[in-house]
């Protein structure tokens, strides 16, 4: 089991303990849709039998993730050469991470020339551009550590605003190790989340999802509109495996999946707000009945909590999609 190694914005991590405890312990299959963080994923026990699958379309995510995963030496090697102290060093990394042109100009100089090739056919041509395109997202350290650095040097890891702070490459790769120990055993996945849904769906498996919640969709680089909660919300209707879905409170998803989902609410602080003391309440939603796993006293370490982290089952269908 790992934590999360960099800050990001909607981090699962204190929701942990209670996504986990959702899951039904006969499961051959955990594929985490929007991966984000990989709390959920990290954090999850491996188990002999069961395979698990991390996937996000951001390709910095995915980037970092099979960086950490396959060349986890070259990684630690390029952080601590990276130091990064102030607005002007954060502005170059940030460029880098977001994939600037400027980075890869040699491959848009190869794809132009192709374009512009009278040696190849347009077949031939449409191969080639496949193929330049596919090295521009080839996995790259130097990418991954400009992204991290960015993450741990903006505020809240929202990656697009400076924090007054400096970042201790040491620090990040310390958490590496135990990272990549816990990948060796997950499946990483780079595609489309409302695509992969129904091709990773399965009878004994589990699907979990944590989208953009509403009115947040353009804080990600990768577009999320506000129709896809509703596609979001076809797609978990038509799974014949488990559901999880994960939402922060909001009248119009309790609407939306009211008929055909379990409903559980909780608190937890706002780790945004600068009022001390701030919460907001989440929801956790279930295609199946979460009452014979849900340990009401189950806190963030695992003790008696207090009643804003009590988890109440906040609407039950009238009808239940998965029965075990």
């Amino acid at each position: 089991m790992a934590k999360p190694f960099f800050p990001w914005m909607g981090n699962k991590e204190k929701l942990v303990p209670y996504i986990h405890q959702l899951i039904p312990p006969h499961v051959k299959q955990f594929t985490e849709v929007f991966g984000g963080s990989g709390a959920v994923i990290l954090g999850l026990q491996p188990k002999k039998g069961r395979l698990d699958i991390y996937n996000d379309l951001n390709d910095d995510l995915f980037n970092v993730f099979c960086c950490v995963k396959e060349k986890s030496f070259s990684l630690a090697k390029e952080l601590k050469f990276l130091p990064v102290h102030g607005r002007t060093p954060f502005a170059f990394y940030r460029d880098m991470a977001a994939h600037e042109p400027d980075f890869y100009r040699h491959i848009e100089e190869e794809k132009r020339v192709v374009a512009e090739s009278t040696c190849f056919t347009e077949e031939e041509i449409r191969e080639l551009l496949t193929i330049l395109d596919g090295n521009a997202k080839l996995f790259d350290v130097r990418r991954a550590a400009a992204f991290l650095f960015t993450t741990y040097g903006s505020f809240s890891g929202t990656g697009n605003s400076v924090g007054i702070k400096t970042v201790d490459p040491q620090a990040i790769v310390d958490k590496l190790p135990q990272v990549s120990r816990r990948l060796d055993s997950v499946f990483l996945e780079h595609q489309d989340a409302l695509v992969l849904i129904p091709k990773e769906d399965r009878p004994d498996g589990i699907i979990y999802a944590d989208p953009p919640y509403m009115l947040t969709e353009k804080v990600y680089d990768v577009r999320f509109l506000p129709e896809h909660h509703i596609i979001l919300h076809d797609r978990a209707s038509s799974c014949k495996g488990y559901v999880i879905i994960s939402y922060g409170y909001d009248d119009r998803i309790i609407d939306l999946y009211k008929d055909d989902f379990f409903i559980i609410s909780l608190k937890r602080t706002n780790p945004l707000s600068q009022t001390e003391g701030s919460t907001f309440r989440e929801l956790i939603i279930t295609n199946y009945d979460p009452s014979p796993y849900l340990n009401k006293q189950l806190d963030i370490f695992g003790q008696a909590t207090e009643a804003m982290w009590e988890p109440v089952i906040l609407h039950r269908p009238r009808r239940i999609l998965k029965a075990d």
